[in-house]
C-alpha cells in the first residue's frame, strides 16, 4: 500500500513506527528540517522538506501514484487543503485527515475528505459510552443515520429478563439483533427467545434511546 503521510509530529512518527513492519511504501511530507532528518534516520521511508499544500513538491513526492493520504498537521486549514489538493488533483482515493478543532468535522465531511478524525471527539465518546452509561458500550455508529448499535449484560434487575421479546416494550426504535448467553452460545434472536439476565445483548437503536435502554436493561 503506497501511503502519503503530510505533517511530521509524535502521531506521524508512531504511525510510521506502526506501518511500516506492515511492508507499506510510505512518503512522508514534513516543514521542520530537524523533524526530517529523525524520521529518515530511524525509518527506510521516503522524507520531503517542505510545505504538504505545495502542488510542485507533491509532485515530486509521487502524489499521484498513492492510494492512501494522511494528513496530520496541526492546523485543520493545511490539514483540509491537502486532502482537496491530493483527491482532486492527483486522484488518491482516501484520505485521511486529522481535525484539531472538533467543530470542523461537518465541514471536513462535506468537502469530501473521506475519514477525518478527531481525537477531541473519541475521547468525548469515550466518556459519554463509559462514565455516563456505565456497562454499555456503542459498538458502531451507523453511516449517515443517528443509529447505533450497542452492546452490554442484562441486567437481573430488568423488566425485560425471563420475558419473551415480543412480551416486552422496548425503548423506541429499538431491537435486539444478537445474544451471547453466559455458556458462550451466540443466537439471533426472535420473538419468542426469552432473555436471560447475565446474556450479553447487542441492539440496534437511535442515540436519543441510550438513556432509556440503559436504565431498563442495564442500569
Amino acid at each position: 500500500m503506497k501511503i502519503l503521510i503530510i505533517g511530521g509530529g509524535k502521531l506521524s512518527y508512531y504511525l510510521v513506527k506502526t506501518l511500516q513492519p506492515g511492508h507499506h511504501d510510505i512518503t512522508l511530507i514534513e516543514k521542520r528540517m530537524e523533524i526530517c532528518e529523525r524520521i529518515a534516520t530511524d525509518f527506510n521511508v521516503e522524507v520531503y522538506n517542505g510545505d504538504g499544500t505545495n502542488i510542485a513538491l507533491l509532485e515530486q513526492a509521487g502524489a499521484a501514484e498513492m492510494e492512501i493520504l494522511i494528513a496530520l498537521t496541526g492546523k485543520d486549514e493545511s490539514n483540509l487543503i491537502a486532502s482537496e489538493i491530493c483527491k482532486k488533483k492527483f486522484g488518491i482515493r482516501f484520505t485521511v485527515a486529522k481535525v484539531n478543532n472538533p467543530k470542523n468535522i461537518e465541514m471536513f465531511e462535506r468537502l469530501g475528505v473521506d475519514k477525518p478524525v478527531s481525537s477531541t471527539q473519541i475521547v468525548a465518546d469515550l466518556i459519554e459510552q463509559e462514565v455516563e452509561y456505565s456497562g454499555m458500550k456503542i459498538v458502531m455508529k451507523v453511516q449517515e443515520t443517528t443509529k447505533v448499535i450497542i452492546e452490554f449484560p442484562l441486567s437481573a434487575k430488568s423488566q425485560a429478563a425471563g420475558r419473551k421479546i415480543r412480551d416486552f416494550e422496548f425503548a423506541l426504535g429499538s431491537k435486539v439483533i444478537l445474544r451471547t448467553l453466559p455458556d458462550g452460545k451466540v443466537e439471533i434472536p426472535n420473538g419468542d427467545t426469552v432473555l436471560v439476565a447475565g446474556e450479553t445483548l447487542m441492539m440496534v437503536c437511535d442515540r436519543s434511546q441510550l438513556d432509556a435502554v440503559w436504565k431498563t436493561m442495564v442500569k
